[in-house]
């Protein structure tokens, strides 16, 4: 395995390229995993190859009687909509229905962002998603001390549905994959109370960027926003009852107006520019499917 460094050197392959490289591999096939968010073909042609060569590379080290148990840790990034979550919860269930079994935990960043509240008093509420809105050591802290060995945790929950950080927690032991999701995990860091000097992408063994045309994300970016809005007239805590008599016109309207001011410009401030520290990225098309990939320079080694 090439030591790691920021500079991540990658080749570029269309779908057509990556299915004959990874013919070369003589993957044992761990792709019988159904999943609800992707088709079985998009399962079994791109993300179940990666998933066993992320096991394959990292087996000795990781996952041998004669490591140190330190979990393996998998960060997963592109913007708001893009897919991230349903590509972290694909990848867990490949990991647990592998032939190692392994146990994988998913956290998405947003379980750190600060409460709206605090938002509010600092002004910055408006920045929600931004580097400054996520409290960065806590984040640093946890990793310090998973990569530690601390068997338990205990870690705040954001809700997508009241767009804040409730006030039960999620317990949960350390598992042998942790897949960490989110739009900020390979930025430097913004957190002022971070006196570590560290960032987040120190602490991932691999990191996968979600990637798709601007224009194909503000899409889905609009088809999020008006189902939430759609499901919030039967859920009355829903931080998207307040857009209740809105009519469908006026919600798209509101949904264009967030992506262009809130959305599109972390992604062209923040999050497209930690594209290079990635050490895979997955250029969607606007069904979902994976049209190209820029992947680790030595997948292709002979």
């Amino acid at each position: 395995m090439p030591e790691r460094s920021d500079a991540k050197e990658k080749k570029f392959l269309t779908r057509p390229l990556w299915l004959a490289n990874i013919g070369k591999w003589d993957a044992q096939g761990i792709g019988n995993t159904t999943f609800t968010g992707l088709n079985e073909r998009e399962v079994f042609e791109i993300y179940a190859p990666i998933a066993e060569r992320i096991i394959n590379d990292f087996d000795e080290r990781s996952f041998s009687q004669a490591a140190d148990h330190s979990p393996l840790i998998i960060g997963v990034t592109g913007s708001v909509a893009v897919g991230k979550s349903t590509i972290s919860n694909l990848l867990k269930e490949l990991f647990v229905n592998s032939t190692a079994k392994l146990q994988t935990q998913v956290i998405s960043t947003d379980n750190f962002l600060f409460t709206n509240e605090l938002l509010q008093q600092n002004h910055i509420l408006h920045r929600k998603g931004f580097p400054e809105s996520f409290d960065t050591n806590a984040i640093i802290e946890f990793l310090t001390e998973l990569k530690e060995g601390k068997s338990s945790f205990s870690l705040p929950v954001y809700s997508h549905e009241t767009y804040d950080i409730e006030k039960s927690f999620s317990q949960f032991d350390a598992p042998k994959v942790l897949i960490l999701e989110g739009v900020n995990i390979l930025q430097e860091s913004a957190d002022k109370s971070n006196h570590t000097g560290l960032a987040i992408r120190e602490f991932l063994d691999f990191s996968i960027f979600i990637d798709a045309d601007e224009s194909d994300i503000a899409q889905w970016y609009e088809d999020r926003f008006l189902d939430y809005c759609y499901r919030a007239e039967s859920a009355r805590s829903s931080f998207f009852l307040q857009f209740k008599d809105l009519t469908h016109q006026e919600r798209k309207e509101l949904a264009e107006h967030i992506w262009n001011s809130v959305n599109r410009p972390n992604l062209l401030e923040h999050i497209n520019p930690s594209r290079g520290f990635a050490d895979l990225i997955l250029n969607k098309s606007f069904d979902h499917s994976i049209l190209s990939l820029e992947i680790p320079s030595f997948w292709t080694s002979p």
